[in-house]
């Protein structure tokens, strides 16, 4: 019998640790202590890249500011600076750690082997001393679904940070394509309104020579410096936004050297031509919710089956070393175990879970209507930007006939400072007025894609580089 037994355990050690180094018995009695040695920094992290433990603060954040070259084009640049950012990389780390989880649940279906190693007295009564190996082997027969259902939620788990981590990338994707729109913005506004004063500025010192000499209707030469004090004060509003558009800007991409056009070509035909429900329930956020609430239906089955027996296969082996006075000790058989009270431990856990699974599920809701809205608000900002440009585009043409026309009117005194300069301010106003609704039309195009998950596709973002 004590022969079958070692054999059997032998075999089972052999199985379970085939893979690792070959197990025996003679091996064991020789140097028991070497099944308990690590492995190696280098066995361990064989083929990945070593942790060091020794590193500081200011080792860690050494390269943490960002720095992509933007000479490389719209769409490559944004690319770079998405699988760079920390939150892409954490993201993507966390959906593989996630993974090992699962890994390490489906391990407890296998043979779980252990050694033990004993020292000391093993019977206080007639004070019985020495050395003895414990080598043991287990495993789950029955436990009424709780390790499937545990293996299952961390499945889900698992796609859930999946998703996460592809909404990191449409979030990340979409910051970078919105700083770089943004600073367009505002480097075209700065541009523009620094020409119009280039235009004004004769206008200007001649409006400063008839309000020193105090010539000329009092009232008229007043309305004429509210105008330019508009588009001075216009001027500084542009400067301060250009200036936090570059912060912005360089928080991305770590500098504003060279800065290829934004290429709205890009976005706007990647816009997909309908909507609908179909295509918002595949978006990597509602999927990230959806999973997370399968994975919380599945902790509670985990929860239910602790209500069951759990059956066990168990063996073990007890043998002493060098004369010592431990006894040999062998043991094999089924092993049946249930909680029998825990107070209301269970009932506790059983509503925890539930409350849990219905919080997944209104966030599920939750994020369903944000994305409806974010793409309705999304398609009704495009559709009316069209018209405002349209609008921009024919006042700006009518205040440069205006223009041309009370310029003329001024050389032969039939028209007044006030009325060119209020001409010049409306043409501004025209101008501006293009580029800030161009702007919200690119922020509109770039939410919906964020929205649906296109952006990864638009920018060539590959979730598993």
């Amino acid at each position: 019998m004590t022969r079958y037994l070692e054999c059997a355990l032998a075999a089972i050690l052999t199985i379970g640790l085939s893979g690792c180094n070959t197990v025996s018995f003679e091996s064991l009695q020789k140097a028991p202590l070497k099944l308990f040695s690590k492995k190696s920094a280098e066995q361990t992290l064989a083929g990945e890249k070593k942790i060091n433990s020794h590193s500081t603060m200011t080792d860690l954040i050494a390269r943490a500011e960002a720095s992509v070259d933007t000479s490389i084009g719209f769409k490559n640049a944004v690319r770079a600076a998405v699988v760079s950012h920390p939150v892409t990389i954490l993201a993507k780390r966390e959906y593989e750690a996630q993974l090992e989880t699962v890994s390490i649940a489906k391990s407890q279906k296998d043979f779980q082997v252990s050694s033990t190693v004993y020292g000391g007295i093993e019977d206080v009564t007639d004070e019985t001393a020495g050395v003895a190996l414990v080598l043991s082997a287990s495993r789950l027969v029955y436990d009424g679904g709780q390790l499937d259902n545990q293996i299952s939620s961390g499945e889900f788990l698992a796609q859930a940070a999946y998703n996460s981590y592809e909404a990191a990338i449409e979030d990340r994707a979409l910051e970078a394509a919105r700083v770089w729109a943004q600073l367009e913005r505002f480097m075209a506004l700065d541009a523009l309104i620094s020409s119009r004063l280039d235009v004004l500025e004769p206008l200007i010192k001649q409006l400063e020579q008839v309000a020193d000499a105090g010539i000329g209707d009092v009232s008229m030469v007043a309305a004429a410096q509210r105008s330019v004090s508009q588009i001075l004060v216009a001027q500084m509003e542009v400067s301060e936004n250009l200036e936090l558009a570059k912060v912005n800007f360089s928080n991305v991409y770590g500098k504003i050297d060279d800065v290829p056009p934004y290429n709205a070509e890009l976005i706007s035909e990647a816009i997909p031509i309908s909507i609908n429900d179909d295509l918002l329930m595949k978006a990597p956020s509602l999927l990230r919710e959806y999973y997370a609430y399968k994975a919380a239906l599945a902790g509670l089955q985990v929860i239910y089956a602790k209500d069951n027996f759990t059956v066990g296969f168990e063996t073990k082996v007890q043998r002493p070393f060098g004369g010592s006075g431990y006894d040999s000790d062998e043991a094999i058989g089924f092993v049946a175990r249930r909680t029998l009270f825990n107070g209301d431990k269970l009932t506790s856990e059983i509503k925890q879970a539930e409350a849990q699974a219905e919080v997944r599920a209104a966030s599920l809701k939750s994020v369903f209507r944000q994305g409806r809205r974010a793409i309705s608000s999304g398609q009704k900002s495009i559709s009316s930007t069209d018209r405002a440009i349209k609008l921009a585009l024919e006042n700006a043409e009518n205040a440069r006939e205006e223009i041309s026309y009370l310029r003329k009117q001024l050389v032969i005194g039939q028209s007044t400072l006030e009325s060119v300069l209020a001409a010049e301010a409306r043409l501004y106003n025209a101008e501006s007025q293009e580029i800030n609704f161009l702007a919200i039309q690119r922020e509109a195009e770039l939410s919906i894609l964020a929205t649906v998950g296109f952006l990864s596709k638009v920018f060539n973002i590959d979730q598993l580089d």
